[in-house]
């Protein structure tokens, strides 16, 4: 089976309180249960979510939804989320040919 890994990264400025969780490897479908437990099992005390992905070897369109009802349902809660992509070109071009555009870092 082919795997995602995911790591976290938090800070603390006067903006408050701010993770980043960045995700690689599949981030497909047939992960895509595990990626939504471990977005659950974060602790939501945080102001300010990146979502990361990086280092990313395959995507598709369940991921991309399981971040943005992620985005919308912590938005509403008044937290900022903000969804970064670091692809490989070649998913990229898939990505904007599908008219999905999000910000590259």
């Amino acid at each position: 089976m082919q795997t995602f890994t995911f790591q976290t990264d938090v800070s603390e400025d006067d903006k408050g309180k701010k993770i980043r969780m960045i995700f690689s490897g599949y981030l497909t479908l047939q992960n895509a249960s595990q990626i939504r437990t471990t977005l659950e099992e974060q602790n939501r005390d945080f102001e300010n979510v990146e979502l990361w992905a990086k280092d990313v070897s395959g995507i598709d369109v369940s991921f991309l939804q399981i971040l943005e009802s992620y985005r919308q349902t912590h938005s509403v809660e008044g937290k900022k989320v903000k969804i970064l992509m670091d692809l490989p070109y070649d998913l990229k071009t898939l990505l904007a040919n599908a008219g999905i555009v999000y910000p590259v870092k």
